[in-house]
């Protein structure tokens, strides 16, 4: 065995030992007496009287329990339905200032926005059908332009041609 391995026995052991002590002191309120444990001896008489001392703590523990559910006030159940209406008293006398503060939406603002979006929406409708209506206006205005303009580049052609021949004439 190493002195590593050694020392890590010896704390090892220290902490148990420490845990037993700690353990036994919280089982007696903090009364230790060394003796008493070191001299327990397990006979019949001792062990039923441990039994007995074991189940009148339980049992105490128990009745602790029950009377300490019994001083409860009944005013403290409905702890939350008061809270809730002071709550409710401090929102509606702070209501306009949180409003302010926070930027929070009202259902005014939110009527007045409802009414500008649908004055929006009839604009953009009123918008549409004007664009639709230039924009067939202005298709057949470029269809118009096209046939004119093939028109011209069709005049133009022919005299292109008609010199032609008018210079083959002027040669000859």
């Amino acid at each position: 065995m190493d002195i590593i391995e050694l020392i890590a026995v010896i704390i090892l052991v220290a902490a148990i030992v420490f845990l037993v002590y700690y353990y036994i002191q919280t089982a007696n309120d903090g009364n230790i007496n060394i003796k008493e444990v070191l001299k327990f001896s397990p006979k019949k008489d001792n062990v039923s009287s441990l039994v007995d001392e074991e189940i009148q703590e339980k049992k105490s523990v128990g009745d602790k329990i029950k009377y300490t559910f019994k001083d409860i006030d009944k005013s403290y159940t409905n702890t939350t339905d008061a809270f809730s209406k002071r709550l409710d008293s401090f929102l509606d006398e702070r209501s306009e200032e949180l409003i302010e503060n926070w930027s929070l939406v009202t259902t005014e603002d939110l009527s007045t926005l409802e009414e500008r979006c649908t004055a929006a929406c009839d604009s953009i409708d009123a918008l549409e059908k004007r664009f639709s209506e230039f924009t067939n206006a202005t298709d057949s205005k470029i269809e118009d332009l096209d046939k004119r303009l093939k028109a011209l580049e069709e005049a133009e052609k022919e005299l292109d041609d008609a010199k032609e021949v008018v210079e083959e004439v002027a040669e000859e």
